[in-house]
């Protein structure tokens, strides 16, 4: 049994938490769209509280994030965001996990647990996982399956896709 079907039967997952969102490249968004073969999965939404200084003010932005934010919003100060179910969970979480293959989920689940920043920086942010299923990192990074390296490659995917706004993948 996965880290995250174990995590299930313990606590909510990440996938079930109504405070998460999940932020959508339009690379994240063809591949599913390809998929599921519709648009409903997604809608854009306001820039948060938190990030509009960042975004109104990109001067005086933050270093780490800048490029992640100038990225992901549009000209209107919107972001496309995974729908959700009625109880706030994800609108693909299901009894068995996540419907859809690992390679068509949007960018930002296949790097959970890892964080990163512009520069490409790695670490690991687990909130959400429960610490009593693994050892200390390595155990974690060991039981959810990918490597430091495998999560570079996808944060170097996500900001070629961030890079292309706009355009059609």
């Amino acid at each position: 049994m996965s880290l995250c079907e174990q995590c299930a039967r313990l606590q909510k997952t990440c996938c079930e938490r109504s405070d998460v969102e999940v932020a959508l490249t339009e690379g994240d968004i063809s591949r599913i769209r390809r998929f599921c073969r519709t648009d409903d999965f997604y809608h854009r939404l306001r820039v948060p509280e938190e990030l509009v200084a960042t975004y109104e003010n990109p001067e005086h932005h933050d270093a780490a994030v800048a490029v992640y934010v100038a990225g992901l919003f549009d000209e209107q100060g919107r972001r496309p965001i995974l729908r959700k179910q009625d109880n706030g969970f994800c609108l693909f979480v299901a009894d068995t996990g996540c419907v859809l293959p690992r390679e068509v989920r949007p960018l930002v689940c296949r790097l959970y647990p890892y964080d990163w920043n512009d520069q490409h920086k790695l670490w690991i942010q687990a909130p959400y996982c429960p610490r009593e299923l693994y050892a200390d990192e390595t155990d974690l990074v060991l039981q959810i399956g990918d490597s430091q390296e495998v999560a570079l490659k996808l944060v170097e995917q996500l900001y070629e896709e961030l890079a292309r706004k706009g355009e059609q993948p």
